[in-house]
């Protein structure tokens, strides 16, 4: 684990057990704020210790959700009387799969897991002003992923919408995510901070998601160009996970061109 400063009143907390992820706070002028928490209680000992030296034990907590993946709310648990911020959308996921995520991630706990789902949810954006730090959805990654961008610091949190080496999908939302990732490139941020990622200061691995997304949109992609990694999580990972909602699409017959274009290729 490793523990960062960021900026004027950022910390940036990243994990290696059972995998890399980075966890945010924000020390505010009201407010403490936990981006995303991980995997349970033990986890976010750490959030707890830092909160206890930097001197803000009093004050209140919030904790923000960027989507319904459980490796980012099971230490919701570990803050008593903390509000918890997400999407809607967010909340009817932890509401609707969160006992069947802990059963199939059982293995990955770090602590006593208590299912919360956000207790303030919004539509759009919620910001807390006299903190200056906002809170947007950002479809993406997720159909229920939200972003959050420090005004002062010009910290931006993205969740898992912006990955390395290409972007995870769960949905056949190509154009509604390629504007997600150009709506970040129109912001004024110095330092973008993604869930799995390092933090990031220019604007390549953005760019390399959008293009990736917008040849699957137009299934111009080129097999043989892609790297084994981008290969492995193209045809393992995205294909599989979005097979069934392309099959129902107008993407049909070229998905099912360019699944047999993968075969040949892979022998």
């Amino acid at each position: 684990m490793i523990v960062e400063k960021i900026g004027s009143r950022g910390v940036l907390i990243s994990f290696s057990d059972p995998y890399y992820t980075n966890v945010y706070m924000i020390f505010g002028d009201e407010h403490v704020f936990v981006l995303d928490t991980f995997l349970g209680n033990n986890s976010m000992k750490i959030i707890h210790h830092l909160i206890e030296n930097e001197g803000y034990v009093d004050m209140p907590v919030v904790i923000f959700n960027s989507h319904a993946d459980y490796d980012h709310y099971w230490g919701n648990g570990s803050f008593k009387d903390a509000s918890i911020v997400g999407h809607e959308h967010c909340r009817e996921r932890v509401l609707l799969e969160g006992e069947s995520s802990l059963l199939k991630y059982e293995k990955h706990k770090r602590g006593m897991v208590k299912l919360l789902p956000p207790t303030q949810t919004f539509q759009e954006t919620l910001k807390f002003e006299d903190d200056e730090v906002r809170f947007f959805y950002t479809p993406g990654h997720t159909l229920d992923s939200s972003s959050s961008y420090d005004e002062i610091d010009k910290v931006l949190f993205v969740g898992d919408n912006v990955e390395s080496p290409i972007p995870y999908l769960n949905h056949a939302n190509f154009d509604q995510y390629i504007r997600t990732l150009e709506s970040y490139l129109k912001l004024d941020w110095k330092l973008i901070i993604a869930g799995h990622d390092q933090p990031l200061k220019k604007l390549d691995l953005i760019n390399r998601n959008i293009r990736y997304l917008d040849s699957l949109k137009n299934w111009n992609i080129k097999i043989d160009s892609l790297s084994n990694d981008e290969l492995h999580r193209h045809v393992e990972q995205n294909l599989v996970a979005i097979k069934d909602e392309l099959m129902r699409t107008v993407y049909k017959e070229k998905f099912l061109k360019h699944l047999a274009e993968v075969e040949k290729l892979r022998g």
